[in-house]
């Protein structure tokens, strides 16, 4: 079940993100927010816990449960010059981090997450000063409990901001998980691993729409069997963003004026829907220089207009990823 705590941190963090298409891994923030709070120590901790809404402990045990599922795979590492003061800190890698120390560091992400993110860490981020690397890769892949036809995939009508464009849609008629309350429609694509997929679709344009912690999490759990005449298009986005300010403007900056003094913030998200599954990858790299019967009419449900994506880990109800489709 998700918790209003984890929805809110995740809804607030995602209005700070440029507008339009935005993709990004709230496990994967909360993740690399936990490590580092770990590392810096003193009131760090209590400004993550602000930040998450909730306790950094009681996170970080959620995010390792989440990865012990096959599907999940989530490594933080950490990279930090053998002459540093974080040279003997458990897991530590040492490394010299020089000029050339994003090659090696994006080698072992790009392992991680199965070739999606190959530079999380891009040339020039590393600079002399820097004393440390935090990073959170995250890979997850699931496959859909009943495929999308294929030949059902056609070019259809997507409402874009700026006007309608042609979009690869998927169309699969069944029974669905539904609700339609508080000005929404969201429709839950199980999988045959540990992870959901729900599509919130609101009433109103999305720009405009209201959503707290407490209606999100209600809408990703409060779901009922409803035959479905689904449309759904596909979804391959990537994004990137420095996240710093953002985390400032929520209250992180204990965190980034320790003696951490964590100064970069970058994070890559990468998520495709087709007709098999789902599948996303994230990284998230601190730099720091120190079933019920069916009606009998499916009722139509069209993604046909800007939306939400929720990607949930089930077990946990830990948000994967949280994207937003404006323009497929």
């Amino acid at each position: 079940m998700t918790d209003a705590t984890h929805a809110e941190f995740a809804l607030s963090l995602h209005r700070e993100l440029p507008a339009g298409n935005r993709c990004w891994s709230p496990f994967s923030v909360a993740a690399a927010l936990c490590a580092a709070s770990d590392v810096a120590g003193g009131d760090t901790r209590a400004a993550v816990s602000d930040v998450l809404r909730a306790d950094v402990e009681r996170t970080a045990e959620l995010l390792a449960d989440a990865a012990h599922d096959d599907a999940v795979t989530s490594t933080d590492t950490i990279w930090a010059d053998p002459s540093g003061p974080l040279a003997e800190h458990p897991g530590v890698r040492p490394l010299v981090l020089d000029e050339n120390a994003h090659v090696e560091i994006n080698k072992v992400v790009a392992e991680q997450t199965r070739g999606l993110v190959p530079e999380a860490v891009p040339p020039g981020a590393i600079t002399p000063g820097t004393l440390a690397v935090l990073v959170n890769a995250l890979h997850a892949k699931a496959a859909w409990t009943k495929e999308f036809p294929a030949e059902d995939t056609l070019p259809r009508k997507f409402r874009t901001p700026a006007g309608k464009v042609m979009a690869p849609t998927m169309r699969r008629v069944g029974t669905f998980s539904h609700v339609a309350r508080h000005g929404w429609q969201a429709v839950r694509l199980p999988c045959t691993e540990a992870m959901d997929v729900v599509a919130l679709v609101p009433d109103a344009p999305l720009a405009h729409a209201r959503l707290d912690g407490e209606t999100f999490a209600d809408l990703l759990t409060g779901l009922s069997p409803t035959a479905i005449d689904l449309y759904l298009p596909q979804v391959d986005l990537t994004a990137a963003t420095e996240l710093a300010d953002h985390l400032r403007a929520l209250g992180a900056g204990p965190l980034f004026d320790s003696w951490l003094m964590v100064e970069k913030v970058l994070h890559q998200a990468k998520l495709t829907l087709d007709e098999q599954g789902v599948e996303g990858a994230a990284v998230t790299t601190m730099a720091a220089p120190m079933s019920a019967p069916p009606p009998r009419e499916a009722r139509p449900v069209r993604f046909d207009r800007p939306f939400l994506l929720a990607v949930r880990h089930r077990t946990t109800g830990l948000l994967l990823f949280l994207a937003e489709l404006t323009n497929p």
